[in-house]
């Protein structure tokens, strides 16, 4: 703002000091004026009586006496030639007759002051009448400023202020970039910090010492907030791997107790097996989400192993499909049939057999929870130039373009979803975390079709034996 200002000042300068000058060019006139006529009345003079002739050379004496190097003083008779002064110090006035002429050299009446440019040089006028009628007091003034040198001028100021301004700029620049340094270099340290399931913060504090004294207030606050977090954070990991401990054991003796009170109650009504089969059913999905819940708390802490080998993924998945045929939508799923000769069904990959069947188990009863339960739960599978790919397909409201990758979030659950089933938003989170420490990816693949489609994408192992 100063800068801009300052230029604006610049630009303003020449027209406030032009009005200036020709102010004082005005009170010169008026002054000058009066002096003349009052020597004119001390000399008396009988021309300033009317009818009686005008004394010439009385004039000319007082003109001679008013008038300088720069200032011509003269009597402008309109029905009479002009009185001019005869002292040497005006002759430049006369070299020019255009001069004159620019400057109305024998013109009638007042003239207010004005200002013209004549052979390069700025010069003022102007006009007071004499009394008795006896003409007008002319006055030329040479300023003796040139319009070319004053542009001149002005354009030096404004390139000084440029040249100013782009130093103060760069000077402000680096004296911010040196008072930014340390802010900046706080900044990265904390970036550089994270959460860990023991002990300090990414086992180290941001040093107070050192530090500025602006900054050493948020440094100190900074480590309590990270203390605090830390200390949540580990009580959080601590608690779901206790509960996760101690919710296993259970559910797991309540599944196979279910199960094996299922085989013997064969005498039982419908009514009363159903509810054998339910609580079979729920021990299943609760197991299945504190196993959830344990692999999310060692994947925190970095505990979860993953054990890969070479294995086949399509007969993986045949197998699959004949295990979840006792499960009540297992007679959905619709496994692509392959020829035992085509070189896909042979295809070898490296992962975690039992992860990935815990994965592709995931997946397949999302599609069966969230599908009609007389739609296909479709899963196919190919190869790409470096993948096998698997795909479970469902035909139920699937998700929003916005979503899909929200959807692979611990906990997170749609607007939709949250409403119509029930569900922990765990299962599309293991489901990728174990594809990823297996190598591979998994993402909510596109559909022209109704529904969704879950696809996974795994190296494909060159070592085949």
């Amino acid at each position: 703002m100063i800068s801009v200002s300052y230029g604006a000042l610049l630009i303003t300068t020449e027209l406030v000091i032009r009005r200036d000058r020709l102010q004082r060019h005005e009170r010169l006139v008026m002054a000058t004026a009066q002096a003349i006529d009052r020597t004119l009345a001390a000399s008396g003079d009988q021309s300033r009586n009317p009818g009686t002739p005008l004394d010439e050379k009385n004039i000319i004496r007082v003109l001679n006496d008013f008038s300088a190097t720069r200032v011509l003083v003269w009597l402008s008779r309109p029905a009479m030639n002009p009185v001019f002064p005869r002292t040497p110090s005006v002759g430049a006035f006369f070299k020019d007759p255009q001069l004159l002429e620019a400057a109305g050299v024998n013109a009638a009446g007042m003239q207010k002051p004005r200002v013209f440019t004549h052979d390069g040089q700025t010069y003022f006028t102007c006009s007071m009448p004499l009394g008795q009628g006896l003409g007008v007091l002319r006055f030329l003034e040479d300023v003796g400023v040139s319009p070319s040198s004053r542009r001149e001028n002005v354009m030096l100021l404004l390139g000084v202020w440029l040249l100013l301004v782009l130093i103060g700029g760069l000077l402000i620049q680096q004296i911010s970039a040196n008072a930014l340094r340390p802010l900046l270099g706080l900044q990265r340290e904390m970036d550089d910090l994270s959460l860990n399931p023991s002990g300090v913060v990414g086992g180290e504090r941001v040093l107070e010492e050192g530090q500025p004294l602006e900054l050493k207030g948020i440094v100190h606050s900074f480590n309590g907030l990270a203390d605090r977090l830390q200390k949540a954070w580990t009580q959080q990991q601590l608690f779901m791997r206790s509960v996760s401990h101690e919710l296993l054991t259970p559910v797991t003796l309540i599944g196979s107790n279910a199960r094996r009170l299922s085989r013997r109650a064969v005498d039982l009504p419908e009514h009363e097996r159903e509810l054998i089969h339910s609580i079979e059913s729920e021990s299943g999905r609760a197991d299945r989400l504190v196993r959830n819940l344990l692999d999310l708390a060692r994947s925190d802490s970095g505990n979860l192993m993953i054990q890969t080998s070479k294995l086949e993924p399509y007969p993986l998945l045949q197998e699959l499909v004949k295990d979840a045929g006792s499960l009540p939508w297992g007679s959905r799923i619709q496994l692509e049939v392959l020829d035992p000769a085509d070189p896909v069904a042979a295809v070898i990959i490296l992962a975690d057999a039992e992860r990935l069947r815990q994965c592709i188990f995931n997946v397949l009863e999302n599609a069966a929870k969230y599908s009609p339960a007389a739609s296909p739960i479709r899963l196919g599978f190919s190869i790409s130039s470096s993948n096998a790919c698997i795909q479970v397909q469902d035909y139920g409201p699937g998700i929003a373009p916005e979503e899909r990758e929200l959807v692979f979030q611990p906990f997170y659950r749609s607007d939709q979803s949250r409403g119509q089933k029930a569900g922990s938003g765990v299962g599309l989170a293991i489901v990728r975390l174990l594809i990823e420490k297996m190598g591979g990816t998994v993402a909510v693949a596109e559909s022209v079709e109704s529904g969704t489609t879950i696809k996974f994408n795994l190296p494909i192992s060159r070592e085949i034996s």
